[in-house]
């Protein structure tokens, strides 16, 4: 896999799954554009020149990876956004509430 980090954004996503509703509009679904990405991965893995064996190893980490990026996803959607600053005023003593 590469050792330099990925690029990726919402904007990238969107334009990938763009361009897969121009070939086939029930990629407007996210759910079938996936099932794309997935057949373009491992189409793309399957028709490298290397050992049977490697491409098989290769598809293990992409898995792993997948689950790490899928995880990374989900926990940043659990994050509750910060609380809007709220203004302030007045004076502050010790041993006020």
């Amino acid at each position: 896999m590469s050792d330099d980090a990925l690029q990726l954004s919402g904007e990238l996503v969107q334009r990938i799954q763009d361009t897969l509703s121009a070939n086939d509009l029930r990629c407007k679904d996210p759910l079938v554009a996936v099932q794309y990405l997935a057949a373009v991965t491992g189409y793309m893995l399957a028709s490298q020149s290397m050992a049977e064996d490697q491409k098989r190893d290769y598809l293990e980490q992409l898995t792993g990876f997948l689950h790490h990026v899928f995880n990374d996803v989900v926990s940043q959607q659990r994050k509750p956004a910060a609380p809007p600053a709220q203004e302030a005023s007045g004076v502050w003593r010790p041993g006020d509430a």
